[in-house]
């Protein structure tokens, strides 16, 4: 209880703080509407992700906005949906690559893009990014 538990295992605070790997292992089942049909794990992954990149991240609203206006674009239901679902991957690797703050949620898209084989998937992935984007602004996201 005193203040050295936290001195002697830096990573604990910081694992605390940095939900990533909690919401990388909840991918699979947030994306599948059967598993979570009410969206309660798919938002809950929401906030958790959103608040963190708005608070401890420091991703602009901006940057965020970027990647979902991106990905709203697509239509997957097009013939060439499923091939632009998989070159949105890349698009989010180059800006996880020019800004180090897009690198968390850049793990998580590109788990969850690589899952989606289905319209249902895309959109569960579209409401999930929605929903982070709005909790973002909601934690204080800055511009």
């Amino acid at each position: 209880m005193n203040g050295k538990n936290n001195r002697a295992n830096p990573g604990r605070q910081q694992n605390q703080e940095n939900p990533v790997q909690e919401v990388l292992q909840a991918v699979d089942k947030f994306l599948n509407p059967i598993e979570d049909p009410k969206g309660e794990l798919l938002i809950s992954s929401a906030e958790k992700l959103g608040s963190f990149l708005a608070r401890v991240a420091k991703m602009t609203t901006s940057q965020i906005r970027n990647l979902y206006t991106e990905a709203k674009s697509i239509n997957y239901k097009d013939s060439d949906g499923p091939y632009r679902v998989n070159l949105l991957r890349a698009k989010f690797a180059y800006i996880a690559g020019r800004y180090s703050q897009v690198r968390d949620l850049q793990k998580i898209a590109d788990k969850a893009l690589a899952q989606i084989d289905s319209y249902e998937k895309f959109k569960r992935f579209i409401d999930f990014f929605e929903a982070v984007v709005a909790y973002h602004r909601a934690y204080g996201g800055k511009e």
